[in-house]
């Protein structure tokens, strides 16, 4: 009786959500879980800058083929099943809608260059000045890490990593800024559901400033129930993610945590599958599952651990990595 009378108050409560942001990864395994919940909102707001061609897919009058050859698509089989279920949430009413002003502002400033337009003529407009500016920081200080971890001087390295996760931060703030208030001007009468990646948690932040009418807003990780299953820290986030949201909610860190977060982060990289993996009946879930493993690896790591295996890992591949780390775990 009682489990009954408390998936009915959890019922009662989800009604009174209007705006869900789903939390997760643009992997295959993630879209079952997010359409479930997209099912229960009459808007979707997809983490993609708008295309003139988007209604033409969905009505079926352009092929998902031919759609996804004229957008820049990271992750191939995820973008093909997802404009699959797109159109079929589009064919039951749902309102499906592109919203990424960032993305959209740094797309015409690559068109403006492309067209001959120099920095300086782009920073004298004030809709894309701060874009630009954002990428340029955080593109500069990843060229330098890269630089540096070409290095011996770990600690130089550490400090790139940490420069990177800052400049990183500013731009996941200034993308979840402009998203929230162009999110804000929609229907709010409307269950909302908003699409947005783990690093833009920030994002929720920016809901409760802009709708302060409408506080029925809630934050869910797609995968919660994966990652419960897994006994997962952290919803299950790299080391580097953790560090870049320290720095994006204005948390205070102490310098010894952010350096070992930072180290930590360079051996995770190493460890992950960073190319598109099918679920099977076998194995919904790879993608979680190889980030799980990854993270209860380097949660093992000190340090001075991450030090002496990064000198040892840094040029090798993903598979001699993994053999290298666990080996490293399993002596300690």
């Amino acid at each position: 009786m009682f489990i009954i009378k408390f998936h009915y108050l959890l019922q009662r409560l989800w009604v009174t959500f209007m705006i869900t942001i789903g939390f997760s990864s643009h992997r295959a395994e993630t879209i079952p879980f997010a359409l479930q919940i997209m099912e229960q909102h009459q808007i979707v707001v997809l983490e993609e800058p708008p295309h003139p061609r988007f209604a033409d897919m969905l009505n079926g009058n352009l092929s998902i083929a031919d759609y996804l050859m004229e957008i820049d698509i990271e992750f191939p089989e995820f973008d093909r099943l997802m404009c699959k279920e797109l159109r079929r949430l589009h064919q039951k009413g749902k309102k499906l809608l592109q919203i990424e002003p960032y993305l959209e502002r740094l797309l015409k400033i690559h068109e403006y260059f492309a067209d001959g337009m120099t920095p300086v003529d782009v920073l004298n407009m004030a809709d894309l000045k701060a874009i630009y500016l954002a990428e340029k920081a955080a593109t500069g200080s990843l060229i330098n890490f890269y630089a540096r971890s070409m290095e011996k001087d770990f600690t130089q390295v550490i400090e790139s990593v940490k420069t990177f996760a800052t400049a990183d931060a500013q731009r996941s703030n200034l993308r979840s800024s402009l998203r929230s208030e162009a999110i804000a001007n929609l229907d709010t009468t409307k269950k909302i559901y908003v699409e947005s990646g783990y690093i833009h948690y920030p994002l929720y932040r920016y809901f409760l400033q802009n709708f302060k009418d409408n506080q029925n807003i809630r934050a869910v990780y797609l995968m919660q129930p994966v990652f419960r299953k897994l006994g997962c820290k952290r919803r299950n986030m790299g080391p580097g993610d953790i560090l870049t949201l320290y720095y994006a909610l204005n948390l205070p860190i102490k310098k010894d945590l952010a350096n070992l977060l930072s180290a930590r982060s360079l051996i995770y990289t190493q460890l992950i599958e960073t190319q598109e993996m099918l679920h099977n009946q076998s194995n919904m879930t790879p993608h979680t599952l190889d980030e799980a493993q990854a993270n209860r690896l380097v949660d093992r790591l000190g340090f001075e651990d991450c030090k002496t295996i990064y000198s040892e890992i840094r040029f090798k591949n993903r598979h001699e990595s993994l053999n290298l780390v666990k080996s490293y775990v399993r002596s300690k």
